[in-house]
């Protein structure tokens, strides 16, 4: 043959192969073949003369031209599926070495019960107590759980008062509280300032009582550290101590919790109150007829004095979680046999660490029954690699609800047995529409008799959809690299990202950045930087102080080395405001084209979706404006770009200019305008066309 065979050519490969955005860590993978309806009719059609050589003049009404179309119109779906067999090779690997997405997060809210009991005392919520509301962004009901008792009191807020230098000044305090913000420790907090607060109802509020407080937050927060030296507890913290008036003496009162930091952030105080509680009679409270609580500094000085605009009683933490318990798994078939058992909960997504299961063990000889049962607790773990054949542990797909069990090699084999093991709980939920507004949980799906309304002072914080497969792909390598311990500087920011409790979409660590002295190297301490989820397009994401310190608690207590010390700070924002003249092209629809250009460039700088790779824009990245012109160019219906600025912060920079960036800062983009310019447009050196 002085040819080669057709299939010996095509076996040889493409020699035009190229590369297709892929998911993996470089953005890019092979492309295997050309996966068009055209390419897949040529290559039938090339082979006409071969195989139908009496085929000579095909017509368009032919049935076999019909036949041909048709085969490429269905082929094309599984050429596709073939070239993204590279992508599906990498996640199989990467799921096999125990890297997988994210799971969802949950959001939290504050509930304020009423409650109206016939005697007036206190009514036990549960903690597990349910409420619903409308979701964000449509679809069904969210439910939101309490994570505490409360006990709910018909007690009203009368007053507050103000105790400073042993003068008293009262703060005005309406139907929806305080009239206005105030500083419950004074304006200059030292030892011996107190805030009063009067309860009004003929029922004394016992055993416990719930005080929500909502602070002033501040634009940005304070960074958090954790490890190193010097990090022991400063003699200088604030302390409270919380005391009742019962008639004319005052009584100690036990914390049992403080979500405060001594009233200088949001959240829930927890008191357990002595009973008996009367009254006051006058002579020591600023009022007679009020139950009087008063909580005084006794130690410590604020270098600026906290300021509250909301005192609520009644408050409770809740997230937007269900419980679900007593569930038998049912079996999961594999096709391949591996010596594992698997098992599936019903409702997903799963939220890691909250599976309760309980095996019952069957040593196959009690047939009747007669001999009683054993039962014994198994534990969730990331993978079941190392484990020991005898270890009673298993593994969870959060997004599926999949429960891995071991082999007998690694960990415990699931005794043989009909339905004998249970889910004793469980807890799903998590997503972005667990982010309600104020206001919108009325709904009770728990009943408890004489609680009768519930609410949401504030809208609903954090809350997260399970991490995308592709972004798990591209952390995929450095996850492994890391093995779970902190050793580069890169490791803290990828591990930050497992923190428990810390709402954060991404975080980057940088040694030697002390983000609580900047511009200084600091030797032995890792800065990690951190962006929350975006929840408000307007304003650049801001992490809260809770997020913040489970960052350095979980870097600091789990994976970084003994001695480092981590210091967990939000990142720095550069607004940016992109101006352009586009030439557009003379059949372009200039509403759309206009439209995808804006959307493109405001992607592109996002700190969660921009930069080449779309994992979001590089800390320390340096503003191009080449890349920007590049950008445009690259959207259909725009020739020529002559003219492109950026207005940095409010201050406009010189036509066609870089903007360099220092390592802890990012870029927040608003909205780019766009001008289109007749074609030939040409730019002055002032930069008037």
């Amino acid at each position: 043959m002085s040819q080669p065979a057709w299939w010996g050519r095509e076996a040889g490969g493409r020699q035009d192969a190229g590369t297709v955005p892929g998911a993996g860590p470089s953005g890019v993978q092979p492309e295997l073949v050309d996966a068009t309806r055209e390419a897949a009719r040529e290559a039938v059609r090339a082979r006409i003369a071969g195989y139908t050589p009496d085929w000579t003049n095909p017509d368009q009404r032919d049935a076999g031209v019909a036949l041909l179309r048709l085969f490429g119109t269905q082929l094309e779906p599984v050429l596709q599926r073939a070239n993204r067999l590279p992508e599906k090779l990498l996640v199989e690997e990467l799921t096999l070495a125990g890297v997988s997405p994210l799971p969802a997060t949950p959001a939290a809210a504050v509930l304020q019960f009423t409650a109206r009991p016939p005697d007036g005392r206190s009514v036990l919520v549960p903690a597990g107590f349910q409420v619903a509301a409308p979701p964000a962004g449509g679809g069904d009901q969210v439910v939101f759980e309490t994570r505490t008792d409360l006990w709910a009191t018909t007690a009203t807020l009368r007053t507050l008062v103000i105790e400073e230098d042993g003068l008293r000044r009262p703060v005005t305090v309406g139907a929806a509280g305080p009239a206005a913000p105030f500083a419950p420790l004074g304006d200059r907090p030292r030892p011996g300032n107190a805030i009063w607060i009067g309860l009004a109802g003929d029922a004394e509020p016992y055993p416990n009582l719930n005080l929500g407080v909502v602070a002033v937050v501040a634009p940005v927060p304070r960074p958090a550290a954790a490890g190193g030296r010097g990090t022991a507890v400063l003699s200088g913290e604030p302390l409270l101590r919380w005391e009742v008036l019962d008639g004319d003496v005052f009584r100690p009162v036990d914390v049992l919790r403080d979500g405060t930091g001594s009233l200088r952030a949001a959240g829930i105080v927890e008191l357990r109150l002595p009973g008996g509680w009367q009254p006051a009679v006058g002579g020591r409270a600023p009022a007679a007829g009020l139950r009087w609580l008063r909580a005084t500094l006794t130690q410590g000085r604020l270098a600026e004095p906290p300021v509250l605009t909301d005192v609520r009683l009644n408050t409770v933490a809740a997230d937007a979680v269900t419980t679900i318990r007593n569930e038998a798994p049912e079996p999961v078939q594999v096709p391949v046999p591996d010596g594992r058992t698997r098992l599936r909960l019903s409702r997903t997504p799963v939220l890691p660490g909250t599976v309760t299961l309980q095996v019952d063990d069957d040593a196959g000889t009690d047939v009747f029954g007669t001999a009683p049962g054993k039962a014994s607790t198994w534990s969730e773990v990331p993978s079941l690699a190392g484990r020991g054949a005898d270890d009673p542990v298993f593994t969870l797909d959060p997004g599926t609800g999949v429960l891995t069990f071991g082999d007998g090699v690694q960990g415990r084999v699931v005794p043989p047995g009909f339905r004998n093991v249970t889910a004793l709980a469980y807890r799903v939920g998590g997503g972005r529409a667990g982010r309600v507004p104020a206001g919108a949980i009325t709904a009770m799906v728990t009943s408890q008799p004489y609680v009768v309304g519930v609410t949401n002072p504030r809208a609903a914080e954090g809350g997260s959809d399970p991490e995308p497969q592709s972004d798990a792909v591209r952390r995929g390598a450095a996850q492994l690299r890391a093995r779970g311990r902190a050793v580069a500087a890169a490791d803290y920011g990828l591990l930050a990202l497992e923190a428990p409790g810390a709402q954060l979409a991404r975080a980057h660590g940088e040694a030697g950045l002390d983000p609580e002295h900047p511009g200084v190297p600091a030797a032995g301490v890792v800065g990690v930087l951190v962006v929350p989820p975006v929840t408000d397009e307007t304003d650049p994401p801001m992490p809260t102080p809770a997020t913040l310190q489970a960052v350095v608690s979980h870097l600091s207590g789990s994976v970084a080395p003994m001695g480092v010390r981590v210091v967990a700070a939000p990142a720095t924002y550069r607004r940016v405001h992109v101006e352009a003249w586009v030439v557009l092209t003379p059949a372009a629809d200039r509403a759309e084209v206009l439209r995808a250009a804006t959307d493109d460039l405001t992607g592109y700088l996002h700190p969660l979706t921009g930069g080449d790779d779309g994992g979001g824009w590089p800390f320390g990245g340096a503003l191009r404006s080449v890349a920007l012109t590049r950008r445009l160019l690259a959207v259909p219906g725009i020739m020529a770009v002559p003219l492109i600025t950026a207005v940095v912060d409010g201050l406009r920079l010189p036509a066609c200019t870089d903007l360099p960036l220092a390592a802890t800062e990012l870029l927040w983009p608003e909205r780019p305008l766009l001008v289109p310019v007749p074609t030939g447009t040409v730019v002055a050196a002032g930069g008037a066309p």
